[in-house]
Order: C-alpha cells, then structure tokens, then sequence
C-alpha cells in the first residue's frame, strides 16, 4: 500500500490525468445512452400512444434529414457560390490548398474528402461535397492553373 500512494505521490500529475480521462469517458457514455434514450422513447411514444407505424417514423427521421439538407441548398450554398466567384486558392508543396474569400477561409488537402471552414471566429469540419459543385469546380481549375 506505500508503494502505490509513493507512486501517486512521484507521479501525481499522471494520476489527475488518468482520473479526468476516466470522468470524460463516464460524461460521454452518459450522454450517448441519455441521447439514445430519448430517441427510443419518442419513437415509442409516437407508435403507441399516437398510432404511427415503425415505419413512419423512420420516414418522418429522413423527411427532416432531406428539409435540412433543402435549407443548406437554399441558404448556405447561393452565398458560398457568390463568395467563390472572387475566390484566392492557393496551394501548398505538401498537398494542401487554401480558398480565402472576403468572409470565409477553407483548407484542406487534395484527396481528402473534409475540409476545414473558418467564417468568423468559427470553425467548422466539413465534407466537401457538401461545399457544392461550384466548389469543386473552382478548386480543379485553380490546380490545373498551377500546374501550367
């Protein structure tokens, strides 16, 4: 038993590490089994007490994940196309571009699927088909400029 609370002692800072490690993981678990939870009683409640089938629910899940995605294409995308137009794409030796804007600064690395949008002192990891079309077009275009 001394042995242990003298290596708690040489090596406390070690110790705090392990202990808030082991705290986060519980806090996260947690969350995840209350998220989970309350999604499985909504769907109960909808198939019990207001009569839906499994089914709709199911339906009504991808009816809201396809409205999202409709409010991201009538939002988001007309401004990141406006804001392209006038787009700064450089390019680095290690693969990675960078797309500056008047507002907006993406970087990510050729051949990866995400990237990392800063707007503001926000910063979001995105997928760039997400980005749009224009997006993409606009980068090949700038690479294959930079290869001439």
């Amino acid at each position: 038993m001394e042995q242990v609370l003298q290596l708690v002692k040489d090596y406390w800072p070690v110790a705090v590490c392990i202990i808030v490690l082991i705290l986060a993981a519980q806090w996260v678990v947690r969350s995840l089994i209350r998220i989970i939870s309350l999604a499985a009683i909504i769907g109960v409640v909808l198939v019990l007490f207001f009569h839906f089938s499994p089914e709709e629910v199911i339906q009504m899940g991808r009816q809201a994940a396809v409205a999202t995605q409709e409010v991201v294409d009538k939002t988001i995308a007309p401004v990141l196309d406006s804001e392209l137009k006038d787009a700064d794409i450089t390019f680095q030796p290690d693969g990675t571009y960078e797309v500056k804007t008047a507002s907006i600064r993406i970087v990510g690395k050729k051949g990866e699927t995400k990237a990392t949008v800063y707007y503001k002192d926000d910063k979001w990891e995105v997928d760039i088909g997400q980005l749009g079309k224009l997006f993409e077009d606009r980068l090949g275009k700038a690479e294959q400029q930079t290869t001439m």
